[in-house]
């Protein structure tokens, strides 16, 4: 007996191992489960990132809505209300779905950031607007 022989050792003809690393594991070339996990948390990342921007720029339009000759109407307190009031929505989904990928490992806590700033600046906002 050779010493390259044993489970891992294949049908000796050259062709693929039968068990061990490199097995065909009878899937017909499929993805393994860390690729699968791979695409799943680039795909993950990604949408919270988007939804993120989303946010932010929500944010930004709302904030940006000024009433031209300076005198608030409702109107106006409404064009700027809608998407900080989105912005504050969108931000506690995005917080949602960053707690759960910090927790499952995929993200560093610091993304916790985002969600929260948002959440702030909009809902500082919206307190503005009821002023007005």
């Amino acid at each position: 007996m050779r010493s390259d022989d044993g489970p891992d050792a294949g049908s000796g003809d050259g062709r693929t191992p039968l068990t061990g690393a490199g097995a065909v594991d009878g899937t017909g070339g499929a993805p393994s489960a860390d690729r699968a996990e791979r695409v799943l948390r680039t795909v993950l990342v990604a949408l919270l990132a988007a939804a993120n921007a989303l946010t932010v720029w929500l944010l930004l339009t709302a904030l940006l809505v000024r009433p031209p000759g300076g005198r608030w109407e409702q109107e106006h307190v409404t064009a700027a209300g809608v998407p900080a009031m989105t912005a504050h929505i969108g931000s506690w989904l995005t917080e949602w779905g960053t707690y759960h990928l910090v927790r499952w490992g995929w993200l560093r806590p610091w993304w916790y950031a985002v969600p929260i700033v948002v959440a702030l600046g909009s809902l500082l906002w919206m307190l503005v607007l009821m002023d007005r």
